[in-house]
């Protein structure tokens, strides 16, 4: 049993070492099979949030090379349910770092799948997707908008927060700034 957990670790290594290559590459500091979002460092995360061509072709190159699919650029030339699947995975991580990004300005409660491994999140997209959907991010009590929050109804506080991602955006970016940018 125990060659059957080293066999997976090596695995995970070897799809983590492949997956990290262009963003050690493109940021310049390593990453590993346990780098969650939460372990991101602040120009990592203000180059990622704004979205965009860049970012997205920064999170494509992280996915199919987890995924085994290529290099970024060739995103386009993938059959429709590959392009699909890193699609999908590509808005659940854009979420997920706005999120950290609201969470390290104290916007938001924290949330526990920014605690996951990058890897994880990709190779486990369907699992994660579904704890994404049920499991919401709440806003801060620290946050001067949180009498509104709570005066929604819950089920349209995901609304509340979302609508809260472009101020955070200019908000983290003003903050930690372009001088650590790639």
């Amino acid at each position: 049993m125990a060659k059957v957990l080293d066999l997976n670790e090596g695995r995970r290594r070897l799809a983590a070492k492949k997956g990290f290559e262009p963003w050690s590459r493109r940021f310049g500091i390593g990453f590993d099979d346990s780098t969650s979002i939460r372990r991101l460092e602040h120009h990592v995360i203000g180059f990622l949030i704004p979205g965009g061509e860049e970012s997205a072709m920064a999170l494509y190159e992280l996915i199919m090379a987890i995924k085994g699919l290529g290099p970024g650029p060739r995103f386009q030339f993938l059959e429709n349910e590959n392009k699909l699947d890193v699609t999908d995975i590509t808005l659940l991580l854009l979420d997920l770092l706005r999120f950290e990004a609201m969470f390290r300005l104290e916007w938001l409660e924290d949330y526990p799948l920014l605690k996951v491994p990058l890897l994880d999140l990709v190779q486990r997209f369907e699992d994660n997707a579904i704890t994404a959907r049920q499991v919401l991010p709440r806003l801060s009590a620290a946050h001067p908008h949180y009498p509104e929050y709570l005066a929604e109804f819950e089920g349209d506080r995901n609304i509340f927060i979302r609508k809260l991602i472009p101020e955070a955006i200019k908000v983290y970016c003003a903050r930690h700034g372009d001088a650590e940018k790639p």
